[in-house]
């Protein structure tokens, strides 16, 4: 399952997919970016997980992180 999200004016998307072993593995990509796995969690630890899917992603964008360097 993949959500769009807008942070600062910036899009992200995070995508959740249930591996055999019964765990949530949480991606997200900014901005049309690589994307970054971010966590990989039991199916009832929803709520943390979501928690630093976003800290990462705001993490990210307020430092911009994301950015490619220019050469």
């Amino acid at each position: 399952m993949t959500r769009q999200f807008e942070y600062k004016g910036i899009h992200y998307s995070v995508t959740v997919y249930e591996r055999a072993t019964g765990r949530w593995t949480w991606s997200f990509q900014i901005g049309g970016g690589a994307v970054c796995k971010c966590a990989d969690f039991s199916m009832d630890r929803e709520e943390i997980a979501r928690s630093e899917v976003m800290r990462k992603v705001k993490w990210q964008i307020d430092h911009k992180k994301w950015l490619k360097p220019i050469l």
